[in-house]
């Protein structure tokens, strides 16, 4: 499974194979690791790596995670998935079921990566789906007021050609 996680301002690509027997293969922005994950009884995880032992506490709110790792913090925001199906018209799509609050842009608007695009409304929490690069919008599926599903594609974009 590979996500992409926005920790402050720095974007992280986290991929996680499941080896069986607890074991799992983990890539962070390339650097992979071999741990074993254990439950314990009061919902956290024994995370065992080549460093030793860690305790992680993880805690979901909606699209934003926050994360414990013995004594480092981190909050980390899911970013918008791009499907491989969307990938080829480079279509953006809905993080998860919601409904759209706000469409910030109109097709043949230049957006830069970063910029907001659409706004949904899921767990009752706002979520923003931002352009992942610069370009220009080819075309906009989403309205305000619509309920949308998980992997619905919202919006597409073209990447910016030079002239």
């Amino acid at each position: 499974m590979k996500t992409t996680w926005r920790d402050g301002d720095r974007l992280r690509s986290v991929e996680l194979s499941p080896q069986g027997g607890g074991r799992f293969r983990v890539s962070v922005d390339g650097v992979e690791r071999d741990l074993r994950a254990e439950s314990l009884e009061d919902g956290r995880l024994r995370l065992t790596g080549p460093g030793g032992d860690v305790v992680a506490e993880v805690t979901a709110a909606g699209s934003r995670w926050f994360v414990r790792l013995g004594s480092e913090e981190y909050v980390l925001d899911r970013e918008a998935r791009v499907s491989s199906r969307a990938a080829a018209t480079a279509g953006l799509e809905a993080p998860m079921n919601g409904v759209v609050t706000r469409v910030l842009v109109e097709p043949d608007d230049e957006v830069k990566r970063g910029q907001p695009l659409v706004a949904l409304e899921a767990m009752k929490m706002e979520h923003v789906i931002r352009a992942p690069r610069d370009g220009r919008v080819r075309a906009v599926h989403a309205a305000p007021g619509a309920m949308v599903q998980g992997g619905t594609a919202l919006l597409e974009l073209h990447p910016e050609t030079a002239a």
